[in-house]
């Protein structure tokens, strides 16, 4: 899987859309989202929504579009996260969909140019409306897309999945799956209750979280060095940073710390501080025998990091505490640290290992919108052709030379020599 943006692709070509309607009025009502959704939703009030994308090249030259129809019904019908409705207001929720109430009919719109379908996407994938969803086919792959209150990153890889395999074999038995309108009942009971946190592993977690905003002095973590005042537009910077065969060489079996310890060097190469303090996502899909491993929809949490320059070992230290934290409501996290934010967007590194899902997807690409923004966020991701990052930041002169010292930086760090990082007792 290829992690890019829509200002990183080409998507000209001869397009149909499979267009998606609603039969009837939704059967579940007012539903609560998860903490997540809730605030891509408020932020969507103020005109910064986004929407992901997801694109896979299809086993015809010329493919079938009542066959992807079919497909995409198959998909929608097992998945509630992309039958929903959103009400984008101070309180946000949600109304669903049946399974029986989806309609996918082909239309056939023809040679279309890149600009024409951003601005399709963007006009389809908006969370106010119904259904905030596209499919389309474009030449001889399938596009899908969806207001980001629909799905996340893994959202994508699993839609793409289903799609081939039912293009492929329309009759490939369903993978069981949990109700994510359900899943999001059961976070707003938790994340209501007075007595969620009062155990003895929630006040050890929390603790985690007290020790980490006393290092940040109580702030959000802002990206450390200077890229700028206030927010601009988005500049996307995609990099290869390893091979495959160097990834066997450079990267130890706990990857991610050691990215984090390459990254937190490379900032104090550029003249950040020693130590870099970032917080990361952390999806709450559970293990692979989890009722919610191949659920659809918006199921992360966050989890903070601290990171000594070139020391795998400080951010394994954060690391072994992620998992956990993920089942600590955030909204009790803000209530009881009442963190300051220095910026709208936060400061964050992720990474995704998609080997994990299955073989690659021919032509597989995660695509995202650009929009705007006033920090740094950097996503790496671990393919079969190695390790990626994606890095989005103000489109401003002072941003482009910070990230392009940094990146640099970066690339000398991940190929030097260092110790086996080895887990915290």
């Amino acid at each position: 899987m290829r992690v890019t943006a829509i200002d990183q692709v080409e998507l000209t070509g001869t397009l149909t859309e499979l267009s998606v309607t609603w039969v009837g009025a939704p059967a579940r009502r007012g539903l609560p989202v998860s903490f997540n959704q809730g605030n891509h939703l408020r932020a969507q009030r103020s005109g910064r929504g986004a929407w992901l994308a997801g694109r896979v090249r299809l086993p015809a030259a010329h493919p079938d579009p009542s066959r992807v129809a079919g497909a995409v019904a198959r998909v929608l019908r097992e998945h509630d996260a992309l039958r929903a409705s959103f009400t984008v207001s101070v309180v946000p929720t949600q109304d669903v969909f049946d399974a029986t109430q989806v309609q996918v009919r082909p239309r056939v719109v023809g040679r279309v140019w890149h600009g024409f379908v951003e601005s399709l996407l963007t006009q389809r994938c908006r969370a106010g409306d119904v259904p905030g969803i596209f499919f389309g086919i474009l030449d001889d792959t399938v596009i899908c897309a969806f207001d980001h209150a629909h799905a996340d990153a893994i959202t994508i890889d699993l839609v793409l999945r289903r799609l081939c395999e039912y293009y492929i074999d329309p009759t490939t038995p369903r993978r069981p799956t949990l109700s994510f309108a359900d899943r999001c009942l059961i976070d707003a009971a938790e994340a209501s209750s007075p007595s969620r946190c009062l155990d003895a592993d929630s006040t050890r977690l929390m603790q985690v979280w007290h020790d980490f905003f006393t290092l940040t002095e109580g702030a959000v973590p802002a990206f450390p060095l200077c890229l700028g005042t206030g927010r601009a537009p988005q500049r996307t910077v995609i990099v290869a940073l390893l091979t495959q065969s160097e990834c066997a060489e450079l990267l130890s079996d706990l990857s991610f710390a050691t990215i984090l310890s390459a990254l937190a060097a490379a900032v104090a190469d550029v003249g950040g501080p020693e130590r870099l303090a970032t917080l990361i996502p952390i999806h709450t899909r559970g293990s692979r025998t989890s009722g919610w491993h191949s659920t659809a929809g918006w199921l992360v949490s966050n989890a903070p990091v601290v990171v000594n320059a070139g020391d795998p070992t400080s951010a394994t230290t954060w690391l072994r505490h992620a998992s956990e934290l993920a089942g600590l409501p955030l909204d009790h996290v803000l209530a009881q640290c009442r963190p300051h934010l220095p910026t709208e967007d936060v400061f964050m590194v992720s990474y995704l290992d998609y080997r994990k899902f299955g073989p690659a997807l021919p032509g597989g690409q995660h695509i995202s919108a650009v929009t705007s923004t006033d920090t740094a966020q950097f996503w790496f991701t671990r393919s079969e052709g190695g390790l990626e990052l994606r890095v989005r930041h103000p489109a401003r002169p002072v941003a482009d030379g910070v990230i392009a010292g940094l990146l640099t930086a970066l690339h000398r760090r991940l190929r030097q020599p260092r110790p086996l990082a080895l887990p915290a007792p």
